[in-house]
């Protein structure tokens, strides 16, 4: 089983090697060659590949908020926790939902303009007019969504013993420690490598650069991926399902995986990145959840490490 375990790490390790010698050699020419703004796969993902983080970090709160309604804490300790938890649970469905909604918009007005629907501003530097159906629209799917998801949550949580709900709580404090870690070190990268994205090249192939170089903050945040990295980070999932239900966990490797491949491929697909710069990001997500889990004595597929 460990010579198993070590066969997958390695695999991913020579995977990312050779995606990176692939980028160094061709993310031009592989840019040139796919890149379609008016991809409909490429703007599906962009419009709504972001939303595990808010998910992840949102089924954490309600773990702590579970956890204190069962534990012998004083009356204010108890309601301390569930004000931070609700406010903070709230927050990321809020979050999840402003960014469905500014991509989708975004995708709506370059439709009305005659322009590909998948060109975005992914660096936040332009300007763009919200219709006066957005705020109530995020309000109200924001309230819905943090209402259905408590109900889930709570379906969820209840028949958990001590144990488990014990197992539980340090899942969800790693759930902010991977979520958190994983985007810091994205950000950071963005802003020291200062890459520009293949969209911004289409008018001057001049600014294109490998992705070895650091040209420092410049306002370009190609280097790495975010929206492939964030994809990636549902592979914290499967540590929210009981570690003897090995088959669950499984299928949650596999479908998460998934995902994981079809947002970072589409981010090439739409000209947001270059192949190196989705390997990077994904393989940032990737081997934070895996640091994180080991950190919790537990493999994604429910086997323990100890």
């Amino acid at each position: 089983m460990n010579f198993i375990k070590e066969k997958r790490e390695l695999v991913t390790l020579v995977s990312l090697g050779i995606l990176l010698l692939i980028g160094g050699i061709g993310d031009k020419q592989i840019s040139q060659g796919i890149m379609n703004q008016g991809s409909l796969f490429g703007t599906f993902f962009q419009n709504y590949g972001l939303i595990f983080p808010g998910i992840i970090l949102f089924m954490a709160t309600q773990i702590f908020i579970y956890y204190a309604k069962k534990s012998d804490l004083p009356a204010f300790d108890k309601g301390s926790i569930y004000v931070i938890a609700i406010i903070a649970g709230f927050y990321q469905i809020w979050q999840m939902v402003k960014i469905m909604l500014f991509y989708t918009v975004n995708s709506l007005n370059n439709h009305q303009a005659n322009q590909p629907i998948g060109a975005a501003n992914n660096d936040g530097g332009g300007s763009m007019s919200y219709p006066n159906w957005f705020f109530p629209v995020l309000v109200i799917l924001s309230f819905v969504l943090f209402v259905a998801g408590c109900q889930l949550c709570k379906r969820w949580l209840k028949g958990k013993n001590q144990q488990e709900l014990n197992r539980l709580l340090l899942v969800g404090l790693g759930a902010i420690v991977a979520v958190y870690t994983a985007n810091t070190i994205v950000d950071a990268m963005k802003n020291l490598w200062g890459r520009f994205r293949p969209y911004e090249l289409q008018s001057n192939l001049n600014n294109f650069t490998n992705w070895w170089s650091i040209n420092g903050g410049n306002g370009h945040k190609s280097f790495p991926s975010g929206h492939s990295e964030q994809a990636w980070l549902a592979l914290y999932l499967p540590l929210f399902v009981a570690p003897s239900n090995k088959k669950k966990r499984w299928n949650i490797v596999l479908l998460t995986s998934l995902f994981g491949c079809l947002v970072a491929w589409s981010r090439v697909r739409i000209g947001a990145h270059f192949l190196s710069d989705v390997a990077v990001g994904s393989v940032i997500a990737i081997f934070v959840v895996y640091v994180v889990a080991r950190l919790l004595n537990q493999g994604l597929d429910g086997e323990d490490l100890s």
